[in-house]
């Protein structure tokens, strides 16, 4: 019979009064729903044997995004508190109402990763925001938020991160994706708002919502107990893990000129060259409309797998490396979909 145990309600989060040496996990309580009682979060902290850093772990802050839950499960499975130090605070579902509608947005249809870290006295979305980061996230010493594609989408397993930072990029080396990508913190992502508070975090986007891909999470979990590695939260040796993973110093998504029928003819991480056809668009009698071609060398990030396709819609994310930087005119090159 599976091991279970009370789980208790808390208004707040006290970690100190959390003794060493053990797994906790309980429901801590948020904003109001509409029925008048608070949403609650579910948290699992663990407690390491001997002192050490505060590291969060999140996941669904998009309520579709569920990759990273079994990645966090995984991890619980796999330490034992008695030889840790430190703790871990795990958030395997971020955005409880997204996540109770199977939907990316809050209940509010807010994206959560845009209006970070909230506040009081604004909407729904807001004010979760803000106990979100003020109850829980304030109290880490190092984040890594996990993601993956949106709904329509594929994500190989890449990492986005500030390069520039030194922190950061000692935090993305430490994983083991296919593609890392220079990303500079955008306003009201997570991420952002951690940095900002002399947090280290980074963006772990693990793959396609709304399913368990097992290869991609095994390989993200073994990032993660190699960071808690490096910050001697764990014995054992820091492995280099990123030496066949593309650097990408920029990103952007490219987009149909016609509506009609897509299929997308490149695969995750394929490299691609400037002028190769990526994806043709058919009018519903067969006829090509349009081939979208690679305007740059690149490796693809992500892409679309919805054959739906009006004008306007994104194909390909496209990872590249840039003598000069993008021009204004190239659609996307400042857009994001963590």
């Amino acid at each position: 019979m599976a091991n279970s145990q009370v789980i208790k309600v808390k208004q707040e989060l006290k970690i100190a009064t959390l003794k060493r040496g053990d797994i906790y996990r309980f429901q801590l309580e948020l904003s109001d729903n509409s029925l008048g009682v608070p949403w609650k979060i579910p948290l699992v902290v663990i407690r390491g044997i001997k002192k050490g850093p505060v590291v969060g772990i999140t996941a669904a802050i998009h309520g579709d995004e569920l990759n990273g839950i079994s990645t966090i499960f995984k991890l619980i499975d796999y330490l034992d508190p008695k030889e840790l130090k430190g703790t871990l605070i795990l958030v395997p579902i971020g955005n409880v109402p997204g996540y109770l509608m199977n939907q990316r947005f809050f209940s509010d249809n807010v994206d959560l990763n845009r209006i970070m870290p909230g506040k009081v006295g604004g909407n729904s979305s807001s004010l979760y925001a803000h106990l979100f980061t003020s109850k829980i996230i304030s109290k880490f010493d190092y984040l890594l938020d996990l993601h993956t594609a949106s709904h329509g989408r594929v994500n190989s397993l890449y990492i986005r991160a500030d390069l520039e930072s030194e922190q950061t990029r000692t935090l993305a080396y430490l994983q083991n994706p296919q593609i890392i990508v220079q990303k500079y913190d955008e306003s009201g992502t997570l991420r952002a708002w951690a940095n900002e508070k002399n947090i280290p975090a980074i963006t772990i986007e693990i793959g396609n919502p709304n399913a368990f891909q097992h290869n991609l999470i095994d390989e993200t979990l073994d990032g993660i107990v190699n960071t808690l590695r490096h910050l001697k939260m764990l014995s054992g040796q820091v492995k280099d893990m990123v030496t066949d993973a593309y650097i990408c110093d920029h990103s952007y998504w490219i987009y149909s000129k016609n509506g009609g029928i897509v299929d997308v003819n490149v695969k995750l991480a394929d490299k691609v060259k400037k002028g190769q056809c990526i994806a043709k668009v058919f009018n519903v009698f067969g006829q090509i409309k349009e081939e979208v071609l690679a305007d740059r060398d690149g490796i693809v990030i992500g892409k679309n797998v919805n054959p739906n396709c009006e004008a306007g819609t994104r194909i390909v994310h496209l990872g590249v490396n840039l003598i000069d930087p993008l021009p204004e005119d190239i659609p996307g090159s400042d857009e994001f979909n963590s």
